[in-house]
């Protein structure tokens, strides 16, 4: 038998098994996290001179038309608060389908997962106060102080890439961006 011709035959079968193997690794380095392409929107409705958020408000996303956004024929705009801290620590389930679920650096904010590459530019949040009064134990009702409907214009960088961050306590410095914030809202009382 040709004895360069068994050398390149050798060197083209090693070269064939590296490659086999090799490309046999890729699908373990392609494992997807369960907020792939996904980014989240973080809202922080409060009152002027305090910090904390308030709660029971419904926020809405708006878009382009200011009518609610549909995607795909399902209703995605009801932002839910973040106040799960079970959620945390047990980790979330893509999109939080069915239950609770928890951002550590959203804080206590309201959040709404939302897909990544949106034109957030273009959308709005509207903050309502639907809450009612309040009863205590012994049926007594307290007043509850109503809030004026908000209506607020989103940015391009309003909306947060997810994967590889949800569970952090602490939203790191993206490249080309400003830190992390969430959209600021000041109610004020009717």
């Amino acid at each position: 038998m040709n004895r360069p011709g068994v050398a390149v035959y050798r060197r083209a079968m090693r070269l064939l098994f590296l490659l086999s193997t090799q490309l046999s690794l890729h699908p373990l380095a392609a494992q997807h996290c369960g907020y792939d392409f996904t980014a989240l929107i973080v809202v922080h409705p409060h009152i002027e001179g305090d910090t904390t958020t308030i709660g029971g408000l419904r926020v809405t996303l708006l878009d382009s038309n200011n009518v609610p956004v549909i995607h795909h024929g399902r209703a995605l705009h009801l932002f839910l608060p973040n106040t799960d801290p079970e959620a945390c620590h047990r980790g979330t389930d893509g999109f939080g389908r069915g239950r609770k679920f928890c951002f550590p650096f959203a804080g206590d904010n309201y959040v709404l997962v939302v897909p990544r590459g949106w034109r957030t530019e273009k959308m709005k949040v509207l903050v309502q106060d639907d809450r009612q009064e309040r009863w205590d134990r012994r049926g007594q009702g307290r007043e509850v102080t109503p809030y004026r409907q908000r209506l607020v214009p989103l940015t391009a960088s309003d909306s947060w890439p997810l994967c590889g961050r949800y569970d952090d306590e602490v939203y790191p410095m993206l490249e080309g961006r400003t830190a992390y914030h969430p959209v600021d809202i000041i109610l004020q009382e009717e």
